[in-house]
């Protein structure tokens, strides 16, 4: 009877491998669309997050040309909760002055072409948020109110206008 029971055990684990498989880490440039795809408790967040209807309104109406570099980790729970918060606001923003670069890192906070040394990478995940090609504002690891708020705080301040 042992024998029968751990017989079908073995099966079942062979049959059911794919099943319990991980998926991998992404490292370098992706889409929100891989994320969804590839990490489906992102997809899942997204689908329960409901963002700051004021920021979203800024953010929708921003008119400066703004660069946004996110580096994250699918295998960070950091990530998981501002990923998913920032991702649901971007597509209620629709905002194309918005110029968005999502990187995903290994847990060594490294990725394939080697930025994350240029910028310093120290937790994830990282938000920059650039104008004109400088940096004028960092939210790291988490979001002091939300992430639309934070992000609507920073281009509030007025730093990447020109005097």
């Amino acid at each position: 009877m042992i024998r029968y029971y751990s017989l079908c055990l073995i099966m079942l684990l062979f049959l059911s491998s794919d099943g319990i498989a991980q998926t991998q880490d992404i490292i370098g440039s992706t889409t929100p669309v891989e994320i969804r795809e590839t990490h489906r408790i992102f997809d899942i967040y997204i689908n329960r997050y409901s963002p700051d209807s004021a920021a979203v309104a800024f953010l929708s109406n921003f008119d400066e040309s703004i660069d946004i570099k996110i580096f994250f980790g699918t295998w960070c729970h950091d990530s998981k909760r501002e990923i998913p918060a920032f991702i649901k606001t971007m597509e209620l923003v629709e905002n194309p002055k918005l110029n968005i670069e999502y990187i995903g890192v290994s847990r060594k906070k490294t990725e394939l072409e080697g930025i994350t040394d240029i910028y310093d990478l120290q937790y994830t995940p990282t938000f920059i948020i650039f104008s004109a090609e400088k940096e004028i504002g960092r939210i790291v690891e988490e979001s002091t109110e939300s992430i639309e708020q934070d992000l609507v705080r920073i281009l509030k301040s007025g730093d990447f206008k020109d005097d």
